[in-house]
């Protein structure tokens, strides 16, 4: 009988170590989640340098793992490497950087607004990718117009959708003076708690 109570007690101390390792590791990778969701940021400062075909796999393998409304997942992304449609698309886009633009149904059986959520939900989680693998990025929504108008043809897009946003990603300066956080609101003026 104490053997038997011997094993059940190194049984339960393992077990509650093992618990208060795993409890003390989520803490650390929320901890860490955290911090770095607080250290990105929109950037301005891009460089020429080419992105990796394995890193635009990766981010858009991010992307679409992203919730959806009744998870319809109501996106198409377009890489877009070439130049000269890029310039068409935005100015001033450096050497090497690439743009991604999430589309999403048009049709009427699809409210909009539920569309726009999911391509936002799918657009941040590539923007978050791109920044923990050491690149720039920046959401852009002012060429949207243009692409709708007179460039969607050109994105080789599935029938009835269109732009949403557009994600730039590329390499940036080692040294950015231009790219920093923007200063927020005190959280506290932006939350409320009803109890």
């Amino acid at each position: 009988m104490k053997k038997i109570m011997v094993i059940v007690l190194a049984i339960s101390i393992a077990f509650l170590l093992f618990a208060c390792t795993k409890s003390e590791r989520a803490d650390d990778k929320a901890v860490g989640v955290v911090e770095f969701i607080s250290g990105t940021f929109s950037h301005r400062n891009f460089t020429t340098g080419h992105v990796s075909d394995e890193m635009i796999q990766q981010i858009l393998t991010a992307g679409h793992q992203a919730g959806s409304a009744g998870n319809q997942q109501h996106w198409h992304f377009t890489v877009v490497r070439n130049k000269e449609l890029i310039d068409e698309i935005m100015q001033d886009v450096d050497e090497g950087n690439v743009l991604i633009v999430g589309l999403g149904p048009n049709e009427s059986r699809f409210p909009q607004d539920i569309v726009i959520f999911d391509n936002a939900l799918a657009m941040q989680n590539m923007f978050l990718t791109a920044q923990a693998l050491g690149l720039g990025t920046r959401m852009y929504l002012r060429p949207i117009q243009n692409l709708n108008d007179n460039l969607l043809y050109r994105l080789e897009a599935p029938e009835d959708f269109r732009a949403i946003m557009v994600l730039r990603i590329g390499q940036l300066n080692e040294i950015d003076a231009v790219s920093q956080p923007s200063p927020r609101h005190p959280l506290e003026t932006r939350v409320n708690f009803i109890e």
